[in-house]
């Protein structure tokens, strides 16, 4: 699905953890516009493990500045006095990520994407290193990342952390290199990278900028395919079953009491 993904299954030692290099990029849409070099987007993942078919991935209407009938009901259930509504409260999940497009320069566990375009889904992390070289808190000198003329690569160091039983990536080790380059293009045929040349006033020369857009181009998968989406008529009756079923209105049965409509007395 073009999504650049840390795989530490794929890590031969545990202690090193995860390393690669990415560079991020701007958005160059297909229009041949500047788009936001970052997309943002609040899902809910409904995780009921009976019956199954309520499970699932929803994005969140609040990305349209909307009400969002999974989040009222997650608040609904965890403030209730109900002991049982509040423990399968959690079972309606929150997750903010950006999607950006970034350059793949090195990657120990993958050497074959080494050269290729992709789309990287991060978090609040990753999404505060890139502020901080905004505002210019890690150098003093204000960075924008996705500046092709003088971005800045980003090492991936992720390692595997537990607490309690939970396992999970962690990705604070990662950081951005002091030195600003500009946008390093990748040779097939050759191989290697070399950065884009630049001006006495450290610009990248009109005359390659024919060559920089059609590789940036060069890519599979578009940054807006995964922008949020509005609820489709068919989800939003599924977010209705779900209501009915979590609260005790409705059977377990995703088939059935598609009519059926929750109201307070559910909380009751």
């Amino acid at each position: 699905d073009g999504i650049y993904r840390v795989d530490l299954s794929k890590v031969k030692d545990k202690k090193k953890g995860w390393r690669s290099v990415v560079r991020f990029l701007p958005n160059l849409t297909v229009e041949g516009k500047v788009g936001q070099s970052a997309i943002e987007k609040i899902t809910h993942y409904v995780d009921i493990k009976n019956p199954r078919e309520l499970s699932g991935w929803f994005d969140s209407p609040k990305n349209f500045d909307e009400k969002c009938p999974l989040t009222n009901l997650y608040y609904t259930m965890k403030n209730s006095k109900n002991a049982i509504l509040v423990e399968k409260a959690n079972q309606l999940k929150y997750s903010k990520k950006y999607y950006s497009y970034v350059l793949v320069l090195e990657d120990e566990q993958q050497p074959e994407l080494v050269g290729k375009i992709m789309i990287m889904q991060y978090g609040k992390t990753i999404k505060d290193k890139i502020l901080a070289e905004k505002n210019g808190e890690i150098s003093g000198t204000p960075c924008n990342v996705f500046d092709l003329s003088a971005g800045k690569d980003f090492v991936m160091v992720v390692k595997e952390i537990q607490t309690g039983d939970i396992t999970y990536p962690d990705y604070k080790m990662s950081m951005f290199r002091p030195e600003t380059t500009s946008l390093p293009i990748y040779f097939k045929e050759k191989g290697e990278f070399k950065n884009a040349p630049v001006n006495e006033d450290g610009r990248i020369d009109a005359k390659y900028q024919g060559k920089i857009k059609e590789f940036l181009m060069d890519r599979d998968f578009n940054l807006e395919d995964f922008a949020p989406k509005r609820l489709t008529e068919e989800q939003q009756e599924k977010i209705t079953e779900i209501t009915n079923f979590l609260t005790g209105k409705a059977s377990s049965s995703y088939s059935q009491n598609k009519e059926s409509k929750p109201s307070s007395d559910d909380f009751d």
